[in-house]
């Protein structure tokens, strides 16, 4: 029960920082180009069946990289700090019937 109250405590505690981080873009970035040439459509249902092991060919890849910007990002102070909380646990009591025989007789005596 602590652990999940303490939990609880830290999720609502980073939920301004969430709503509230400033950022301040320093360098901008750029993404690479990529050119995707497809044709729209489903695709038909085939039954397919192999019939001679195959092997990938070697493909070279030329590609400049993308470039991420820079950035600055402060967020809010939040202090976390713990108080002593009294929890009432339930006090139980079961009081089980007795149990009888055939005859009537009681068996717990």
């Amino acid at each position: 029960m602590r652990c999940s109250t303490t939990m609880g405590i830290l999720i609502v505690a980073t939920l301004p920082w969430l709503a509230g981080c400033e950022v301040d873009v320093e360098e901008s970035g750029e993404m690479p180009q990529v050119d995707v040439d497809a044709d729209a459509g489903n695709m038909p249902e085939y039954e397919v069946e192999k019939t001679k092991e195959g092997k990938m060919p070697s493909v070279d890849v030329d590609a400049e990289p993308g470039r991420l910007p820079e950035v600055d990002v402060r967020g809010p102070d939040v202090d976390v700090g713990t108080r002593p909380v009294t929890v009432p646990v339930p006090d139980i009591d079961v009081d089980m019937p007795e149990e009888t025989d055939e005859a009537g007789s009681n068996q717990n005596r």
